[in-house]
């Protein structure tokens, strides 16, 4: 179905905070003037208020405070993803949480489409939160832009930080309650498309028994 991502080379190896400090560093270094280094870091500084405004929006993080958001940030990892990659298969260990920043992606369980992500949303929690492997799929229908926070960043910040925790938990819980409820909507909705269906069906072989009756009594 596409191309596997081997680990994290490739599309995986910029760090979102750490090039803008890189950039920063060769900057200096050059003989830049300080105002120059400074606009440097103003925008180093204003792409990731953008960025923790933008997590704001993920149910995942709601009502996480702006440093705690800013904590998550630092710690992850922004990658570029070519359309066709796999973010994992069926059967792998989870390894990273993902936040879809641009792109969109399918999930895939037993070879049919089952969902269709676009920005900005969470891939992935379930299974690392639960500690269970994937039983889906995921791929990259366009190229795409994520964040990425593995299971190791993931493991140290909600054992070093309770309220992380804490609200990272009660929103996953949250998160598969709608789930549950939007999945118990639609198989009401298809139970009463099977009911429609059985009315009309009925009224469908009385009218054809009518019809019968007719002609039997026509022939006679």
């Amino acid at each position: 179905m596409g191309r596997r991502c081997v680990g994290r080379a490739a599309g995986f190896q910029l760090r979102c905070f750490a090039a803008a400090k890189e950039r920063a560093t060769a900057t200096f270094a050059s003989g830049a003037r300080y105002g120059e280094g400074r606009m440097t870091t103003l925008s180093a500084k204003n792409q990731e208020q953008q960025m923790i405004q933008r997590l704001l929006q993920v149910p995942l993080f709601n009502r996480m405070s702006g440093r705690h958001i800013q904590l998550l940030v630092k710690v992850a990892q922004s990658v570029k993803v070519n359309a066709g990659d796999l973010l994992w298969l069926d059967g792998d260990d989870p390894e990273s949480l993902f936040v879809l920043l641009s792109g969109e992606v399918e999930i895939f369980a037993a070879g049919e489409k089952v969902d269709h992500i676009k920005p900005v949303q969470t891939l992935g929690e379930v299974p690392l939160l639960s500690g269970e492997r994937h039983d889906d799929e995921a791929v990259c229908a366009t190229p795409c832009v994520l964040l990425d926070l593995s299971a190791q960043v993931i493991a140290q910040v909600l054992q070093r930080n309770s309220e992380i925790c804490q609200r990272i938990c009660r929103n996953a819980v949250g998160m598969l309650a709608l789930k549950l409820q939007q999945s118990n909507d639609a198989v009401g909705a298809l139970g009463e498309e099977c009911r429609a269906l059985e009315e009309k069906i009925e009224q469908i072989e009385h009218q054809a028994n009518d019809l019968n009756m007719i002609r039997s009594l026509r022939g006679g």
